[in-house]
């Protein structure tokens, strides 16, 4: 199905290891303890790279979780690995083949996270969608695909596309599985150029914003990867 960018097997046993260790020794687990968890490959993580589907991101490492990585690991999932993605979540079409019917469409950007649940590599994987890049493929797939709210999941460190329209999603293949992922609203976040990313003032009708400041934000290679991406300003993308 070629449903995966980035696989580290002995990585993930080790993060089974612990994992294993912290039940016995009676530490506290949580609802995805133990659980295999894909993640697109626009999601930063700390010990695998993201790529972001790009050539040009190759063996890229972010150094740090996002904060829905964090999320996962504090529930007591292993990451499992990178899942594909579409040419930096766009159109350019990836390698990940419908697992039902090769021959057909994979659905979109999110397609070898929802390829791998549904080929039962991982029982939870996640996704991103702009326009319709967790649903469609879910469907195609005859998965479970949950877009949430939005602002109800960070989206900061992960590869943007739509600052109104992005949103982490994810798949499965029953509603327990979907419950399970926890999720909390989006901490309050401000980019460098001090201009606020929320949904409440990406929607400020046009004539109250201030235009001169938002030529300005994207005036620089820099300024414009940390306002778009949320990562850092020697980001190449």
């Amino acid at each position: 199905m070629q449903a995966w960018q980035h696989l580290d097997e002995a990585h993930a046993l080790a993060q089974a290891r612990a994992r294993d260790a912290d039940r016995s020794e009676g530490r506290a687990v949580g609802p995805l303890h133990g659980v295999p968890v894909g993640l697109k490959d626009i999601i930063d993580t700390l010990d695998l790279p993201t790529e972001d589907g790009a050539v040009l991101h190759a063996g890229r490492m972010a150094g740090r979780d996002v904060a829905v990585v964090a999320l996962l690991r504090a529930a007591g999932a292993v990451i499992l690995g990178k899942t594909v993605t579409t040419e930096l979540a766009t159109y350019a079409a990836g390698k990940t083949r419908n697992p039902h019917d090769p021959s057909r469409s994979p659905g979109g950007s999110s397609s070898g996270s929802a390829a791998a649940v549904a080929a039962g590599m991982v029982p939870l994987a996640l996704g991103t969608q702009t326009n319709g890049s967790v649903i469609r493929p879910a469907a195609f797939f005859c998965v479970y695909g949950y877009k949430p709210s939005m602002s109800l999941v960070s989206r900061h460190g992960i590869l943007k596309t739509s600052r109104t329209l992005d949103c982490v999603g994810w798949f499965a293949r029953n509603l327990d599985d979907v419950a399970a992922v926890p999720s909390r609203p989006r901490p309050a976040y401000r980019s460098s150029s001090t201009a606020s990313t929320s949904c409440s003032s990406a929607m400020t009708p046009s004539s109250h914003r201030p235009r001169r400041a938002a030529r300005r934000r994207w005036a620089t290679p820099a300024i414009r990867c940390s306002a778009r991406c949320g990562r850092c300003a020697a980001c190449p993308c």
